[in-house]
């Protein structure tokens, strides 16, 4: 499932700790310069081959 959520959201999930992770999407010069402070690198076709994905199926994962 995926849902869209507002940067108010996302700043309230981070602070209740409910985030289990940020991933950043785009390749690595730009990760390199412009990631969130926390976020990992995870290019999409890593994502669509399910690499670094954690095993909870409902653990609250953050893609940009």
């Amino acid at each position: 499932m995926v849902n869209e959520i507002t940067m108010a959201e996302l700043t309230a999930a981070l602070a209740a700790r409910k985030v289990h992770a940020i991933y950043d999407n785009r390749g690595a010069a730009s990760y390199g310069a412009l990631h969130i402070k926390g976020a990992l690198n995870l290019p999409v076709a890593d994502v669509a081959a399910g690499k670094v994905l954690p095993a909870d199926k409902r653990a609250f994962l953050v893609f940009y």
